[in-house]
């Protein structure tokens, strides 16, 4: 392997490490929260979640606190966590 290609893993590594770590922080917090409080979804927590940007200033679409348990904070990890073992398989030459 490159000495620059090896460069730019350990620069994703960082990068999607961050971001990785992030999504699991606010996950787990979201799971302490909602399990403290019965799992009422009428109170809203953690950073805010758009589905879409539909190109407009105001058009934005904000999830909904439950969609945002259950949808996007599962999706966010399990993509974020499987980008990491595939950055970290190529750091080891694995891949």
């Amino acid at each position: 392997m490159v000495a620059g290609d090896r460069l730019v893993l350990w620069l994703m590594f960082c990068m999607v490490g961050a971001y990785c770590a992030h999504n699991w922080y606010w996950f787990i917090r979201s799971i302490i929260f909602y399990s403290r409080n019965g799992f009422d979804f009428s109170e809203d927590f953690g950073p805010e979640a758009y589905w879409a940007d539909r190109g407009g200033d105001d058009d934005c679409v904000l999830m909904k606190p439950k969609e945002k348990f259950l949808i996007a904070g599962p999706v966010f990890v399990v993509v974020t966590s499987v980008m990491l073992i595939f950055i970290v398989l190529g750091l080891m030459g694995i891949i």
